[in-house]
């Protein structure tokens, strides 16, 4: 009675193995290969109409179509390689933007206002600038005997000009906030 189970369960497994091939066949994703180099437009005996890359038997060919040959992988996204750009050391300077209004013209509430905001988001950056500007960039470390290294003068000089332009910032703002209060005829609070 074992052989008898054994030769009907191999006989079952045999007969599936075609289906799971065709399974496999019916469900695997087209294959990319190359691209048609001639599409043809045929027209079935009953009028349905087949764009295919070969022709079809008992089809008639209506007309060949050569498609333009693709040059790139529309589906295949690569980024770009960035360009190398050394880091920019010496940032824009507070004094090179451009200056606020003099006090002597007449200015509208708005302008002042304007003027104080300007100078809130300068100071801002100047900070955020110097918070940044705390690591040493490359070439601001000196090697030493003992095999360390130290911040050199590139560091203290960039480490000043970060300091002087927030000091910088920080002058203009109460400069402007002390024309707004003028205009406004309420004594400065900064």
């Amino acid at each position: 009675m074992r052989p008898r189970i054994a030769l009907q369960v191999l006989a079952l497994l045999l007969a599936s193995i075609p289906l799971l091939a065709v399974a496999q066949e019916l469900t695997a994703p087209a294959t990319i290969g190359k691209p048609a180099s001639k599409v043809y437009r045929q027209v079935m005996p009953d009028g349905k109409i087949i764009y295919s890359d070969k022709p079809v038997k008992g089809a008639k060919i209506d007309e060949t179509i050569i498609p333009d040959p693709a040059n790139v992988n529309t589906w295949k996204s690569e980024t770009g390689k960035r360009p190398v750009v050394p880091p920019r050391v010496e940032s824009t300077p507070v004094t090179k933007t451009p200056p606020l209004a003099a006090a002597s013209k007449r200015k509208s509430e708005d302008e002042a206002n304007t003027n104080v905001i300007k100078a809130e988001m300068l100071l801002e950056d100047a900070r955020k600038k110097q918070r940044n500007g705390v690591e040493p960039l490359p070439g601001e470390r000196t090697g030493n005997a003992s095999g360390g290294s130290r911040l050199n003068e590139i560091y203290n000089a960039r480490q000043l000009a970060l300091q002087r332009d927030v000091v910088q910032a920080e002058a203009m703002l109460k400069k402007a906030i002390r024309e707004r209060d003028a205009l406004q005829g309420t004594p400065a609070t900064r």
